[in-house]
């Protein structure tokens, strides 16, 4: 898709900047043996009705008028940016104290052979989303299949843990 590591996060955590976030933190587990990324923030969050929307594919018009500080145009950067690096994109979000969960996971939707959306009722399912405090967002890319040497196979978990520490 174009993206590296480090511009698809970068995409991400300019969500997070517009959303009024003062702290973002990018989580990886200390072991490499569960490879994935967390991007929490203490932005405003989004009900559910807008979590919906920033997964839905194309979900702006470029002609929409928006804040100043959001850089997104098409409703495409969240998507792109996480599939370019993971098979698996969870959002947890919460906002005034309500919180919604939603999954993207590719290989679900290929088993399913239909676009669906998971809704995630249970917030113990979801890595990090412990630490979502009262508002914010959680951005969790799993199943990292981008993140390869060479040859293509996998980074053994000091290649891993030094990419992760690089960007």
């Amino acid at each position: 898709i174009g993206y590296s590591l480090e511009t698809a996060l970068a995409d991400i955590i300019d969500n997070s900047i517009a959303a009024g976030a003062l702290n973002i933190d990018i989580m990886v587990p200390p072991d490499a043996s569960n490879r994935r990324i967390g991007i929490l923030d203490d932005g405003i969050g989004m009900t559910h009705d807008e979590l919906m929307n920033a997964l839905r594919w194309g979900s702006k018009s470029p002609g929409q008028l928006r804040p100043e500080r959001d850089l997104g145009r098409f409703g495409m950067g969240l998507k792109t940016a996480a599939f370019s690096q993971c098979r698996r994109l969870t959002v947890m979000t919460r906002q005034n104290g309500v919180t919604s969960a939603a999954r993207w996971d590719l290989d679900f939707i290929a088993q399913k052979n239909d676009w669906l959306v998971e809704l995630i009722d249970d917030e113990s399912d979801v890595p990090y989303g412990d630490k979502l405090g009262h508002k914010g967002t959680l951005v969790l890319l799993e199943n990292l299949d981008r993140l390869v040497d060479q040859e293509g196979g996998p980074l053994q978990d000091a290649e891993f843990r030094s990419r992760i520490d690089d960007t």
